[in-house]
């Protein structure tokens, strides 16, 4: 799917999260989606669907870049300010699996925003007009704070 053609991106995760629920008999708030980055770089790769979940595209990366060899994140290359990341399976798991996950393997928790402002306003639903989620990303190693500090997010669409 398509994540920068959804208004509201978080209402499509949810449903996607309901229909697991529900196939699955699990009660919807023990479960949270856990990003899978895949190897295809391109949504035209994706040749079958997952059996649960769903797999997402269109979002760039931006304050480092991609190392689509290792799959994780690697310094910026110079003068590129945003990357294309490759196709993200969203997989539904508990949500306890996806914490100890994220200590285990380090990973960086790379916050979603829908545009390049990052900032918003709360909705009266108590969302962020903005901010999507976050999504743990492999990263080589390194303390969390060295991605914090240089401003990594991805985004669901560029300002041009």
């Amino acid at each position: 799917y398509w994540i920068s053609s959804f208004f509201f991106p978080q209402g499509f995760m949810t449903a996607s999260l309901q229909v697991h629920a529900r196939k699955t008999k699990i009660p919807i708030d023990t479960l949270e989606f856990f990003s899978n980055v895949t190897t295809m770089i391109e949504a035209s790769d994706v040749k079958t669907m997952p059996e649960s979940g769903a797999n997402l595209h269109g979002l760039y990366i931006m304050g480092c870049g991609w190392d689509h060899k290792d799959g994780s994140l690697r310094e910026s290359t110079k003068d590129i300010l945003f990357e294309s990341m490759p196709v993200i399976w969203l997989e539904p798991i508990d949500i306890s699996d996806v914490n100890s996950r994220v200590k285990e393997r380090n990973l960086y928790q790379c916050p979603i925003y829908k545009t390049s402002e990052r900032k918003g306003t709360l909705s009266t639903t108590g969302h962020s007009t903005n901010f999507v989620k976050y999504f743990p990303l492999n990263q080589p190693g390194m303390d969390t704070a060295h991605w914090i500090s240089r401003g990594v997010a991805m985004l669901c669409m560029l300002d041009d």
